[in-house]
């Protein structure tokens, strides 16, 4: 005789003892062992498993043993009801860590010999995504000094353009300010080989 065996275990001979555990909602860290041919979830007071859940209906779910499995269905609920986030149509086979969520409430089902529902671990950045970005910087500072390299090649021509349309089209005052006269300077230089 096993130690569980004068307990009564309406779900049959041969089933594991499970649980539901409450890990997000109004009543989070709340148990409830899984005793009985069948459990409703719901908002209504004296089921199974009542939530104190605005968002779940009054008879939300159904958590039966079928057939050697605890399989959870859906009631009709106003707001459906999920299985590891997926909103189930049919009754679905439960396996040990599975979430069921019924409105705002997640239970997760754990069963006896199974291991105990962990949450999951924080999601580990890989060592490279940060350095990744610094890398990303560097990698691209050839490209940033080409572009300055452009802008400033660029300044400069603008620059020099500038400077020859004043000497051309204002060669007088060009002339005031440099000391340079450009008008002697292609008289001499250029228009004896004209």
């Amino acid at each position: 005789m096993g130690m569980y065996d004068d307990e009564p275990t309406m779900m049959g001979q041969g089933r594991p003892s499970a649980t539901l555990v409450i890990r997000q909602g109004p009543q989070a860290g709340m148990s409830f062992p899984l005793t009985g041919n069948q459990m409703i979830i719901g908002r209504e007071e004296g089921i199974g498993i009542s939530l104190q859940d605005p968002e779940a209906s009054r008879r939300h779910a159904r958590l039966s043993w079928q057939g050697g499995n605890f399989v959870v269905e859906d009631m009709g609920s106003t707001n459906g009801t999920f299985v590891n986030g997926v909103q189930i149509t049919s009754p679905q086979i439960l396996s040990p860590g599975d979430s069921v969520g019924v409105g705002q409430t997640a239970l997760v089902f754990q069963m006896a010999g199974a291991p105990a529902y962990q949450p999951p671990p924080q999601q580990y950045a890989p060592s490279y995504s940060a350095p990744a970005a610094e890398n990303a910087a560097v990698n691209k500072l050839p490209q940033y000094a080409l572009y300055g390299c452009g802008c400033l090649l660029l300044l400069s021509i603008c620059c020099l353009i500038s400077v020859a349309a004043w000497a051309l089209l204002y060669p007088a005052s060009f002339g005031d300010v440099t000391g340079f006269e450009i008008i002697s300077t292609i008289t001499e230089t250029i228009l004896p080989y004209i």
